[in-house]
């Protein structure tokens, strides 16, 4: 504890001209005597710390000093703070930004700067909730202390109540994942966070099962079945977000302005949603029994507004 609050120390004054023992002690929950007795520590170990004295003054470090650049480069610096900025984006505590500036250090003077700065990577949701951000958190440490964790699951037209084992949370594709050993089905299972309600991480706990990253089905969330091979004919106006809706397949470019798209992906009621998801701005071309499965869904729906 007492290294990891020197740590602290060191990197805090860093990245600001002097502080006070009073506001060390109040950031890092301790006596004004402990911080003096960890600056006293630091000083010997041959950092350049000092106190000023007066209505100004405060602990702080020689100035020009800098943390040994010898371990890691200016470049890989920046690309570690990179990464770290992006996990701090969903919900990183006080400890990952400490961590931030802890890194940010290594890099040279003339780096500093700049450091993490040329490319932003921000995980947080566009309507600024923070509901996945603390689960997220909440997960992280339930597979830390390995408690079970139980949720209602919304998977297309059905819910179910689950209690897993979590093992990882990953990031696919602009989602948010569980990867777990589920108990209902008595093997490993991906989840989507954003459909999952009602979580309880704080569990009974479990021994760790063994398992591998590499066994992790991400088609899982789209039906499980055989390929299909769809043909689907859209709008000339949707070429410019073509590549961000189907993000698969060669589309061609018909005699009246339309796209002619062909991708694969298992049949299902994941297909059948993002489908009808294009409006009157589609039309399925291929298979002929997808065809006929789609216009029967628009048929109902057009009865339900009928009755209205």
């Amino acid at each position: 504890m007492k290294l990891e609050r020197m740590l602290s120390i060191i990197t805090y004054l860093m990245n600001h001209e002097k502080a006070r023992a009073k506001d060390l002690a109040q950031k890092l929950e301790v006596s004004v005597r402990t911080i003096y007795r960890d600056v006293d520590s630091i000083a010997q170990a041959g950092i350049p710390v000092t106190t000023f004295q007066g209505a100004g003054g405060g602990i702080g470090i020689v100035e020009g000093y800098r943390l040994d650049t010898n371990v890691l480069t200016g470049g890989e610096v920046r690309s570690i703070v990179t990464a770290l900025k992006g996990l701090h984006s969903i919900g990183g505590d006080e400890k990952l930004r400490l961590l931030i500036e802890k890194v940010s250090n290594i890099a040279r003077a003339s780096e500093f700067t700049a450091a993490g700065d040329e490319i932003i990577i921000d995980l947080s949701p566009w309507d600024q909730s923070d509901r996945l951000g603390r689960l997220i958190m909440d997960l992280k440490k339930a597979i830390r202390e390995r408690r079970r964790v139980s949720f209602a699951y919304h998977s297309f037209d059905k819910r179910t109540q689950r209690t897993v084992e979590p093992c990882v949370v990953a990031f696919k594709d602009s989602n948010w994942y569980l990867y777990a050993y589920c108990l209902l089905r008595e093997d490993f299972r991906l989840f989507k966070l954003r459909r999952m309600r009602n979580v309880n991480t704080g569990g009974e706990t479990f021994e760790k099962r063994d398992f591998s990253l590499d066994r992790i089905e991400w088609d899982s969330e789209k039906d499980a079945g055989a390929l299909v091979p769809v043909v689907v004919l859209l709008d000339g106006c949707m070429e410019s977000s073509l590549v961000d809706m189907i993000g698969l397949g060669e589309h061609e470019v018909m005699e009246d302005g339309r796209l002619k798209v062909t991708f694969l992906m298992p049949e299902g009621a994941w297909l059948y949603g993002f489908l009808l998801s294009f409006g009157d701005k589609a039309e399925v071309i291929e298979p002929e029994h997808l065809r006929k499965t789609i216009r029967n869904m628009v048929e109902r729906v057009l009865t339900i507004y009928d009755s209205v």
